[in-house]
């Protein structure tokens, strides 16, 4: 019997002045991609769960964060390997002020220019997803 494949939603959260959350995730054996940064933060989508609801509540569980204007990115799929799983990525304007994210999970959490997170060691999904929305940004400013 195959085992079920997994499902996975995130957001590319950005502060007013264009700049995005960014989570070091934790340097511990078991998990994908220890201590390597995030910049589409979420988790697995719970049975039952929407996409949209799914990313939601990730981001209120790992950085009591609310979150404004949630627009569907990219949806991925990864069909083999240690990344396998279908992922949902969005884009979200963040209400909370940045001075009062916490970081509930992982080592830290900070704010950087995309051009400056895409270069950081990270998740290969998660590097696409920031691609994706540096795509998206240059097209609407042109």
């Amino acid at each position: 019997m195959r085992p079920q494949h997994k499902a996975y939603i995130g957001a590319i959260v950005s502060a007013s002045d264009g700049r995005v959350l960014c989570q070091l995730r934790d340097d511990v054996p078991g998990i994908i991609c220890p201590g390597t940064w995030c910049c589409c933060s979420g988790g697995h989508l719970e049975r039952g769960e929407s996409p949209e609801t799914g990313v939601l509540r990730e981001l209120r569980e790992e950085f009591e964060i609310e979150v404004g204007n949630l627009r569907p990115l990219l949806k991925h799929v990864e069909g083999a390997g240690e990344y396998e799983g279908t992922y949902y990525s969005y884009t979200a304007d963040l209400l909370t002020a940045v001075e009062e994210v916490k970081c509930n999970e992982g080592v830290r959490v900070e704010f950087f220019r995309p051009e400056e997170a895409v270069d950081f060691p990270q998740h290969p999904v998660s590097r696409l997803f920031l691609r994706s929305y540096m795509n998206l940004a240059t097209k609407l400013q042109s």
